[in-house]
């Protein structure tokens, strides 16, 4: 997965044309001018306050998700999904 800056979200998919997708219907704004592509080595601040990379978030969703799977509960293992809203 791949994670992207877009406006004060960064979303997680696999292609950046699914998080464009994803953030226009799930978050309901339109697509911002500049959209970064960011390192999976980024510190992110959670609301919490605690510190994580975005490979630790993104290691953690997939983690989740692989186990539902194993649990027999459908889910798409690569939809993207909000790794984190900054300020």
């Amino acid at each position: 997965m791949k994670a992207f800056r877009m406006n004060k979200y960064i979303v997680c998919a696999e292609f950046l044309e699914e998080a464009q997708e994803f953030f226009v219907h799930e978050i309901g704004e339109t697509l911002p001018s500049n959209i970064e592509e960011l390192s999976w080595d980024c510190d992110i601040c959670s609301v919490s306050g605690e510190t994580s990379t975005l490979r630790d978030i993104i290691n953690e969703v997939m983690d989740e998700r692989s186990a539902w799977l194993r649990m027999g509960i459908p889910c798409d293992l690569l939809w993207p999904f909000i790794a984190a809203k900054t300020e």
